[in-house]
């Protein structure tokens, strides 16, 4: 019992520290869509959404949700970027006041609380937001069908199942993704065990330059751009290809998300995300070493 206690006041103090990033502005930001949503209505500014040549206009849902959750997952993760930028050597600003001085809790516990919180805690709250935008996007389509002439939108049950749907693609991708790129994330909370907030343009750095020694070394003898630099340009890569990406978008049918979850498993390398999951879990171990030997 007090071993989740522990945990959960981990992972609450993360939250309250990085609330305004991961929740607060979010949450401003839907605030404003609405905003300009509600006052493209009173204004009637909205008879540019009869210019789109679709067939159905639920596939103008569809397609709007998916671009609502594609831009928030990008915000996630240029907000995990800077989180991790400074995560594993924030408590040094006040060494004095330290929180987790005043608990039992083993230096690679408090690592492992941070990455948890980075990978699970705040991708989910930015994605409840993203539906929360999809919600805010059907209540747009459903007011314009008010307005404009010849404009249908999809009734509430199409529209439900279409937002299911995707949804439930969402949560797998983000899932996968957070899997995926768990190396990437460990290693600029790593460097900035070291580093501090220095670890953000080092992170991007260190490889450039050790990929340029590479091909300095070895001139002619590596592929083009060197080993280095087409693994992580490959590992780089993840979700769906642009072949089907044309296919959803151009498919006249509704979006079915067993159908794209098994593509999107189907393009994963298992072996490579096995392999950076074990990176991932050494770079945390350093990472709590280093804190225990020089963060005192």
């Amino acid at each position: 019992m007090y071993l989740l206690r522990s945990w959960r006041a981990l992972l609450v103090r993360e939250y309250l520290e990085h609330r305004i990033a991961f929740v607060y502005f979010p949450l401003g930001i839907l605030g404003l869509m609405a905003l300009s949503a509600a006052s493209g209505f009173a204004v009637n500014r909205v008879h540019f959404v009869q210019s789109f040549n679709f067939g159905h206009t639920l596939k103008l849902f569809e397609l709007g949700y998916l671009i609502l959750l594609a831009l928030w997952l990008a915000y996630l993760a240029v907000a995990l970027f800077f989180y991790f930028g400074d995560a594993f050597s924030a408590d040094r600003r006040n060494n004095a006041m330290l929180f987790w001085k005043s608990m039992p809790v083993s230096d690679l516990k408090m690592v492992v609380s941070k990455f948890l919180a980075g990978t699970t805690m705040f991708p989910l709250l930015v994605f409840v937001i993203g539906v929360l935008s999809g919600v805010l996007l059907y209540a747009a389509v459903a007011a314009a069908g008010l307005i404009l002439p010849g404009f249908v939108p999809p009734s509430l049950a199409e529209a439900g199942t279409s937002m299911l749907n995707i949804t439930l693609f969402g949560i797998v991708y983000l899932v996968l993704a957070m899997l995926w790129y768990a190396p990437f994330l460990a290693w600029v909370g790593g460097l900035s065990t070291i580093f501090g907030r220095w670890s953000l343009p080092l992170a991007f750095v260190i490889p450039g330059v050790l990929a340029i020694i590479e091909n300095m070394v070895f001139f002619g003898q590596v592929p083009r751009g060197g080993y280095l630099w087409t693994y992580l340009s490959t590992r780089w890569h993840f979700g769906l290809s642009d072949a089907e990406l044309g296919f959803l978008v151009a498919s006249p049918i509704g979006f079915d998300a067993r159908t794209y979850v098994w593509l999107l498993c189907r393009d994963i390398d298992w072996v490579a995300m096995a392999e950076g999951l074990a990176f991932t879990a050494i770079i945390l171990a350093l990472a709590a070493e280093y804190r225990r030997r020089r963060i005192t």
